[in-house]
Parts: C-alpha cells; sequence; structure tokens
C-alpha cells in the first residue's frame, strides 16, 4: 500500500508533528497541545503579515508615484514604513518559530540518516538541547536590549509610531522565546520516546520531512 490504513482499509489519520500518543502523562500531552496552538499562531501571524507587508508598501508605491505627478491619492500613515520594516523582522522570527516546529529548520544531518532510529534521536537530543542554549543566550540578550530600549521610550521621533524601538526589541524578545520553546517539546518528545521503547512514529523520527 502506497499509505498506513487503519482498520477497516481507511488511510490512517495523519499524526500533527508535535504528538503525544493518548496514554502518556498529562503534561507531556498539554505541552504538545500549546506547541501546536502556537504553530498555528504562527502561521496565521505569517500570513498576516505578508498581507500587511504587500499592502501597505503597494499602497506608498501607488501613493507617491501619483503625487508625484500632482495627482491626488489617499496618504499612507505616518507609521506605514515602521509597520512595513517590522512586518518583514516578524516574518523571520515566525518562520523560525514556525520551522522549529515542523523540524524544517537548518540541519547538519549526514550522520544522524545512517544512524538507527534510537540513536538517531539520542543525538538529537543533544544537538537541540545545544541549539536551545544558544537560542536562550539570544532571547536574554535581546531582553537586556529592551530594557535599554525602555529607556528612551517618549522620544518625540517615537510619537504617532505603532512600532516603537522598545516594541521592535520585544519581538526579538518573543521569536527567540517562541524558538526555544519548540525546541523544549522536541527534546521533551524525545526523551519520552526513548523511555518508552517503542519505536516511534516514522514522521517524527525523519530528519526534516514531516
Amino acid at each position: 500500500m502506497s499509505e498506513p490504513e487503519a482498520a477497516g482499509g481507511a488511510p490512517a489519520p495523519v499524526k500533527p508533528h508535535h504528538y503525544a500518543p493518548p496514554e502518556w502523562p498529562a503534561p507531556i500531552r498539554g505541552l504538545c497541545a500549546i506547541s501546536r496552538a502556537f504553530a498555528v499562531a504562527e502561521g496565521v501571524g505569517i500570513g498576516l503579515c505578508l498581507i500587511t507587508v504587500i499592502f501597505l508598501a503597494c499602497w506608498q508605491f501607488v501613493e507617491r508615484n501619483l503625487t508625484q505627478h500632482h495627482l491626488w491619492f489617499f496618504h499612507v500613515p505616518t507609521w506605514t514604513d515602521g509597520v512595513i520594516r517590522h512586518s518583514v523582522f516578524m516574518l523571520g522570527f515566525l518562520g523560525g518559530a514556525y520551522a522549529t516546529y515542523t523540524g524544517r529548520h537548518i540541519r547538519i544531518d549526514a550522520v544522524t540518516r545512517v544512524l538507527p532510529p534510537r540513536r538517531r534521536m539520542a543525538m538529537r537530543i543533544f544537538s537541540t538541547v545545544a541549539a536551545l542554549a544558544i537560542v536562550s543566550t539570544f532571547a536574554w540578550a535581546a531582553w537586556g536590549f529592551y530594557t535599554v530600549t525602555l529607556q528612551e521610550a517618549g522620544e518625540a521621533s517615537q510619537v504617532g509610531q505603532l512600532f516603537t524601538p522598545s516594541r521592535g526589541a520585544m519581538v526579538i524578545v518573543l521569536g527567540y522565546a517562541g524558538i526555544a520553546f519548540h525546541f523544549v517539546v522536541q527534546i521533551a518528545l524525545d526523551v519520552a520516546w526513548l523511555v518508552d521503547g517503542r519505536e516511534p512514529p516514522p514522521e517524527w523520527i525523519a530528519e526534516a520531512s514531516h
């Protein structure tokens, strides 16, 4: 058969990436549910940021070209440049967090692909812990930057702007935090599968191919 089938010949339901069997402890299943909810929110955020960038950039382009030819058009708000700039910024972090959830972030898997499944997961735990440490360091540094930007709040250059420097810095903090959370869930699931002793689903073992 070309795809797994459940009892009765019906196609087996596709398991989500962060999946825990129903008999596993509630805290692990809860982590998986939260991670999937965050992934949905990240996907929606990516779509909203794309729509915002395209709409505002087109509006700005049309307005500037028409006014150069002395034709009237609806003026873009003063905060347009800041929103476009930060929306592109947010796209990077939302995309990074979603890629971490799906396992499609950058990997060096020349070695892990030739290992048995359980050894592959053990090595993935080690590499993910290292990645989590790096991301946590970046998040802590971003928080320090955020506290610095708070001291500049209220400056005249920030009047009328939707994205102030402090809000932009918070994007960095939350972006790294989202990536770190997905790493934590992945580590917890890998450890749980190793302790459980059963063979994990093929889509969970696969490297960047879910």
